[in-house]
């Protein structure tokens, strides 16, 4: 018995090592697993919040094209062509022309415009030489337009139709555009501030042409509206 006893002792210490190797294992891999739960539910998965967004997102791109196409809003392609309208023709760059124009000297032409072909019911008709032969007319009649915080002037704007219309604007405090309205589709012109924008154009069509500002301009955005109406 004496000698089983001496025996039995003298395994205790390599059990005990056993004992301890064993649970140090056991710990290890409950850490191990539970770093892999933490990694595995921090991986990004779709849920119906993250869905409705991303499905918002599509719909604004998809928007936001739409209004593009009909020059609803700038592409920021800068001075790619543009289809022009069935109902008006242009030509020339829609870049700024001169705009070394000072801010105050605009103003002053667009002033004496606007006194020289100023309308009774507050209108703007340009002035044409002979009006019964404007199939003849080569030179642009000259139209000067402000586009400003947050409206046109003039706000009405009287043209005849075929004749070619050399158009001067300038955005007099910030950044706008004028966008014209046609039948399902639009002309957009891009107005940096203080940068005369000069662009011929020949409207083909008699009618009621709106014109809108597509540039967030500040809280009266909306209501910076003007028109063109060609006899």
């Amino acid at each position: 018995m004496e000698d089983r006893n001496t025996i039995e002792k003298s395994y205790e210490p390599a059990c005990e090592a056993h004992r301890t190797k064993y649970f140090r294992s056991v710990s290890a891999l409950r850490t191990e697993f539970k770093m892999h739960q933490d990694i595995e539910t921090e991986k990004p998965h779709l849920t119906t919040r993250r869905g409705f967004i991303v499905l918002c997102s599509f719909a604004v791109l998809g928007l936001y094209g739409l209004w593009a196409g009909y020059g609803a809003v700038p592409t920021g392609l800068g001075s790619a062509p543009r289809a022009m309208p069935g109902a008006m023709t242009g030509s020339g760059p829609a870049e700024d022309m001169d705009s070394h124009v000072p801010v105050e000297e605009f103003r002053r032409r667009a002033q004496a415009f606007v006194e020289a072909n100023l309308l009774p019911d507050g209108s703007v008709r340009p002035a044409v030489a002979d009006r019964a032969s404007t199939a003849y007319i080569s030179e642009p009649v000259e139209v000067y337009l402000m586009a400003r915080q947050y409206s046109y002037w003039p706000a009405v704007l009287r043209l005849g139709k075929n004749i070619p219309y050399r158009f001067r604007i300038m955005a007099m405090d910030t950044d706008h555009g004028a966008s014209i309205q046609f039948k399902g589709a639009a002309y957009m012109i891009r107005a940096r501030a203080e940068h005369m924008i000069e662009k011929v154009l020949v409207f083909k069509e008699s009618g009621e042409y709106p014109i809108f500002c597509t540039v967030y301009c500040g809280v009266g955005h909306d209501l910076m509206k003007g028109k063109i109406i060609v006899e």
